[in-house]
């Protein structure tokens, strides 16, 4: 009779896993901040004309972007959740649906990422625009 031993390796992945995803949850609280960061910039360099639409235009897209990390901050607790049960307990099989919850939630989260890196590089630029229209007034 041979003995089955378990799939440490299978184990030491769902742990990993689900490290990661505690790290996201970290990241997310890392675009909070630059989120409040973004909008105290806003604030204070307005442009009482030219630019204002430009600006209504930030703060709407900043809205969007906080909006979607509020959903992914309930996504990411749900999926350590529904994570859980497979580590320690290898008897439980991992199915197709696992790698798609998986899947879906890390590029909502690197497409996140990814629109708030493009939107400071574009309010960085529009507070440089207002910035030196200040100077040449």
């Amino acid at each position: 009779m041979n003995t089955i031993s378990p799939d440490s390796k299978l184990e030491y992945e769902l742990q990993e896993l689900y490290i990661l995803c505690n790290h996201w949850l970290q990241d997310i609280s890392f675009m909070e901040d630059e989120t409040r960061f973004f909008k105290n910039v806003i604030d204070k360099y307005k442009d009482a004309g030219r630019l204002q639409a430009k600006r209504e235009e930030f703060k709407t897209k900043i809205t969007a972007q906080e909006n979607r990390l509020d959903i992914l901050k309930t996504k990411i607790p749900e999926f350590l959740d529904f994570l859980k049960p497979f580590i320690g307990d290898l008897k439980k099989g991992l199915n197709l649906s696992f790698l798609e919850k998986y899947n879906a939630l890390e590029a909502e989260l690197q497409h996140l990422f990814s629109a708030v890196k493009d939107t400071k590089k574009e309010l960085f630029s529009y507070t440089e625009s207002i910035m030196g229209l200040g100077k040449s007034i």
